[in-house]
């Protein structure tokens, strides 16, 4: 059965709560990245002769990352959607709100890479891991490096491997879901492999964009039914233009809004 829209699930309130949280919480992610990282170069050492795909590596940045919202005090991750899955690999696209989506994400306890931006590899402890866990980088903007990027992509997913993209390219400044980049839809396409469309709800309120104040409460995760490249003939504007329908009517039920309708709906009514 599939969850009814989301309530309001904050449980701090209070100015003066939220600031002693925050006195707690950022102190404690910035040392224990730092502590949590030696286990990580460990298990990549350990696993180098058996493990290629690097799957306990992830294994372990997922629970890593995913303890910093999933079970940090007066917050969490539900997700739904996991029984929709079989096997791989996919191509996960997600909404972007909040710098703390990566954590809820990795709270699907799923196998994939990341794609991110090049900038991402270079923050300490947590990039370097990135770039143990094997995570393709990216300079937007700079077509020498899409190119790499794209070339990238296709291998992984030809080695059997899942990735994990924000084809908004960028936080959404007010919740609603833009535009999407291409980019990802053509590698699905282009590899016949199924996009999974996985909608977030509440990372925005728990840290909003421009602001390193985090009120924690309940997220929610929400991952769709497959779509399969050869509904739309493996052409990549329609499919990304499928994906993003979908997203909308989901975030819009998420949040108890009414549902979207979509461009040939509007023309119709128009007429």
């Amino acid at each position: 059965m599939r969850p009814e829209p989301l309530a309001n699930t904050a449980r701090l309130r209070h100015p003066l709560a939220i600031a002693a949280y925050n006195a707690v919480y950022w102190p404690y992610l910035l040392t224990s990245c730092a502590a949590l990282f030696a286990p990580a170069l460990a298990l990549y050492l350990y696993s180098l002769g058996f493990d290629k795909r690097k799957k306990l590596l992830h294994a372990y940045t997922s629970l890593w990352g995913a303890h910093y919202l999933a079970w940090a005090p007066f917050a969490g991750v539900e997700v739904h959607g996991r029984e929709r899955l079989r096997g791989g690999p996919y191509m996960f696209v997600s909404n972007h709100l909040s710098m703390v989506d990566i954590l809820a994400l990795f709270a699907l306890r799923l196998p994939f890479l990341w794609v991110s931006k090049i900038e991402n590899f270079y923050v300490p402890f947590l990039g370097w891991n990135m770039a143990l866990n094997g995570y393709v980088p990216l300079r937007r903007g700079h077509l020498p490096s899409i190119l790499r990027m794209l070339r990238e992509c296709n291998r992984r997913l030809s080695e059997g491997n899942s990735l994990f993209v924000f084809p908004e390219g960028t936080r959404s400044p007010d919740g609603e879901l833009k535009h999407f980049h291409r980019g990802a839809f053509w590698i699905a396409a282009r590899n016949h492999v199924p996009v999974v469309p996985v909608v977030i709800c509440g990372t925005d309120k728990v840290l909003a964009k421009r602001s390193f104040k985090i009120v924690p409460q309940m997220v929610h995760v929400e991952i769709l039914d497959p779509v399969e490249p050869s509904t739309v003939h493996f052409d990549s504007h329609r499919l990304r233009d499928l994906v993003h329908q979908k997203m909308r009517t989901e975030l819009a039920r998420l949040r108890g809004e009414p549902a979207p309708t979509s461009h040939s709906e509007r023309v119709l009514a128009a007429e």
